[in-house]
């Protein structure tokens, strides 16, 4: 069985995933796959799991992961920037 690695890409900070390669340090170009919204739900599902925040921990380092519900009220537009059309 193949392992499956998942990583986010430079550009556009998606969550990708697939395959392991042969060196086992990359993703299989053809494999590749965009399951952000998956990895997204699967976070909020962990989170809400363990009471809304949960612990990383790998090597010296630690995050905490906290997860809260955001109210359902459109925010407003952000204000454009820019210089004068004329």
């Amino acid at each position: 069985m193949k392992k499956i690695r998942i990583a986010v890409t430079a550009l556009a900070g998606r969550v990708i995933a697939g395959t392991e390669n042969a060196k086992g340090n990359a993703i299989t170009e053809g494999s590749r796959q965009d399951v952000t919204s998956d990895f997204m739900k699967a976070v909020i599902d962990k989170a809400e799991y363990h009471g809304g925040s949960f612990v990383i921990e790998g090597g010296d380092r630690k995050w905490e992961v906290t997860v809260k519900e955001a109210s359902a009220e459109p925010s407003a537009p952000a204000p454009r920037s820019g210089g004068s059309h004329g």
